[in-house]
């Protein structure tokens, strides 16, 4: 980085960092609450079972407002996976009694319990999990995390930790951070590693400007790696390696698209450093409806909505499966010719909404390629089996049929679509009674939504 945008930078983290790092106050009052909890937690717990408390309060991570708390009840290894269930769920309700005070059970790999207590003005996960040493020992994906509390209090410094909350904050302005799969984003473990094995988030994202693919990571070495064969083994071309089980890799969850964001941020950022990527992108409160509304008239584009009811189930349940039949309807009008430049998946609480952009156009014919004239059986096969097209061409030595198109339009596609009649049920999406909406979305829609449309298109300013 050249001197100027090194101090421009160095001014940015600054100020942002004064803005995010916990008051002392706050701290103050997480100790109390974290104490409050584990003393609540050992009455009721057997004496064999070890409260741990971990995440990125106990790490040094987190970020002003957001202090909620991981415990995690480690049992031994001589407990049955469902007896662990049992009474981490039973544990967890025991200690809920004051007034105001509520739980929710959530479900990862197995059901754990979110605590919600307003006595205390924090939310706390009780998680139940193996108490292991060797990763060999591991039995549910969750054992592992207490061993990543470990790794990143020893190997953190104090600053570092500070460069994990810019980092964390940056991304979350971005919409890059995220876990879950609606997101596929940057995990908080992930960040602590990458400025673990970068040492500073400047020197993070000047190598992230210059990311070539296949990145491999090994964060424990500090090494890069150049094992090719790690691409085919983890299925992904964003590899870093988990300091504490070599068999993970903690990037599995970014996306490709995630990645290319971040890559073009970080060029952005260090050629010109900024407050305003710390600002996130500029939807003003009660603008991007015209937002909306200017881009669908610029682009020349017609905007598709289809409004639908979603189960009441986890958004890692639904959020999948609406994608799925959102790049299915997509793919079907394609192959009937029409073209869509983005289709995108929302889901906001119990409503659905599957957005499609497409160019306006008439297709009353479509071309359809056949077989090599040469290849006598299956030219004849596909004559006969278009004796109703409009014409039959050669291009080459193929033979084609121009046939009318099922629909004219767009609209008369997306009419059937929103009835039902182009995709029955897909597991717990139906479409049968939703809505369409042209070039606008329903009165009730949250600005939420229109934010994440525009978004898909990075619109806006800041980065």
């Amino acid at each position: 980085m050249k001197t100027g945008a090194e101090k421009a930078a160095k001014a940015v983290f600054g100020k942002v960092l004064a803005e995010v790092k916990p008051t002392k106050e706050e701290l103050e009052e997480s100790v109390y609450s974290i104490n409050q909890i584990t003393s609540a937690l050992k009455k009721v717990v057997a004496k064999d079972v070890e409260i741990r408390v971990v995440g990125s309060v106990v790490r040094g991570t987190h970020l002003r407002g957001e202090s909620d708390i991981d415990v995690f009840l480690l049992f031994p290894k001589k407990y049955k996976r469902d007896r662990i269930t049992k009474e981490g769920l039973e544990y967890a309700k025991r200690i809920v009694k004051e007034k105001g005070d509520t739980y929710e059970v959530k479900y990862a790999e197995h059901p754990y319990t979110r605590l919600y207590l307003s006595s205390l003005g924090v939310k706390a996960d009780i998680v139940p999990a193996f108490n292991i040493d060797n990763i060999e020992d591991m039995s549910t994906a969750v054992d592992r995390s207490p061993m990543h509390a470990d790794f990143i209090n020893k190997h953190l410094s104090e600053k570092q930790r500070d460069e994990v909350r810019l980092l964390k904050y940056l991304l979350k302005r971005q919409n890059l951070y995220g876990a879950e799969i609606m997101t596929s984003g940057f995990s908080g473990y992930l960040c602590e590693l990458l400025i673990y094995r970068y040492g500073t988030l400047s020197d993070l994202l000047e190598n992230a400007a210059n990311f070539t693919l296949p990145i491999l990571l090994d964060p424990k070495s500090k090494a890069e790696l150049h094992d090719k064969s790690l691409v085919k083994r983890f299925n992904s071309q964003f590899i870093v390696i988990d300091p504490v089980d070599k068999d993970r890799n903690v990037a599995a969850g970014v996306s490709l698209e995630t990645l290319g964001r971040f890559v073009m941020m970080s060029r952005a950022f260090m050629a010109k450093p900024r407050v305003d990527f710390f600002r996130g992108r500029s939807f003003k409160h009660g603008a991007v409806q015209r937002q909306l509304e200017s881009f669908i008239r610029e682009s020349g584009l017609d905007m598709y909505a289809i409004a639908t009811k979603v189960p009441d189930k986890s958004e890692d349940i639904i959020w999948p499966q609406l994608r799925k039949v959102t790049e299915f309807i997509a793919a079907y009008a394609e192959k009937l010719g029409f073209r869509i430049y983005s289709s995108i998946p929302i889901i906001l609480g119990r409503d659905g909404y599957l957005l499609f952009f497409a160019p306006k156009e008439t297709l009353k014919t479509r071309m359809q390629k056949g077989p090599s004239v040469f290849i006598r059986k299956a030219q004849e096969a596909f004559s006969k089996a278009h004796t109703g097209a409009v014409a039959m061409s050669m291009r080459g030595d193929a033979i084609y049929a121009l046939e009318k198109n099922r629909y004219a339009d767009m609209e008369h596609l997306m009419r059937d679509v929103a009835a039902g009649r182009v995709l029955g049920k897909r597991k717990d999406i139906t479409l049968r009674g939703s809505k369409l909406f042209i070039n606008k979305l329903p009165k009730e829609c949250d600005e939420t939504v229109y934010a994440d449309i525009l978004e898909s298109f990075r619109m806006g300013s800041g980065g």
